[in-house]
C-alpha cells in the first residue's frame, strides 16, 4: 500500500512539474505572438528572434516601439523559461511542450493574419 501511495505522489509531482512549465511557456508564447501581431513581425522566420533579440526593430512590418520592446523581453524571458523546463524535465518533454504551444501560438497568428487582412470597408455593419 505505501508503495502504491509512493509511486502515485511521483506521478502527481511529475505531472505538476509538467503542468507548471507547460503554462509558463504558453503564457509567454501567446503574449508574444500578440505582440508579434502588433508589430507584424513573422516569428518563425530563420533568424528572426535572433534579430528581435538583437533589438533590430526593422523586422517590423508596422512601427510599435512600445510592442516591440515588449515582445523582446517576452522572446527573453521564453528563452530563459525553456531552459529551466529543459533542466528539470530533460529535453523530449520539454519539446513535447513548445511543440503544442508552437501549433497554438500558429493558429493564434494565422487567426491575426486573418483579422488584418480584412478590407476596411467590409467592417461590421454597426461599424463606421
Amino acid at each position: 500500500m505505501t508503495d502504491i501511495l509512493i509511486a502515485d505522489s511521483e506521478t502527481n509531482m511529475a505531472e505538476n512539474k509538467h503542468t507548471y512549465w507547460s503554462r509558463q511557456i504558453d503564457g509567454l508564447a501567446r503574449e508574444l505572438s500578440r505582440l508579434a501581431i502588433a508589430c507584424d513581425i513573422e516569428l518563425g522566420k530563420d533568424g528572426l528572434a535572433e534579430r528581435v533579440l538583437k533589438n533590430d526593430e526593422s523586422v517590423c512590418g508596422r512601427s510599435n516601439p512600445k510592442a516591440f520592446q515588449l515582445a523582446r523581453k517576452h522572446l527573453m524571458a521564453l528563452f530563459s523559461v525553456e531552459e529551466g523546463a529543459i533542466d528539470r524535465l530533460g529535453p523530449n518533454e520539454t519539446k513535447k511542450i513548445l511543440d503544442q504551444v508552437r501549433a497554438a501560438v500558429t493558429a493564434i497568428r494565422q487567426a491575426g493574419s486573418a483579422n488584418q487582412s480584412v478590407p476596411r470597408d467590409q467592417t461590421r455593419s454597426g461599424d463606421k
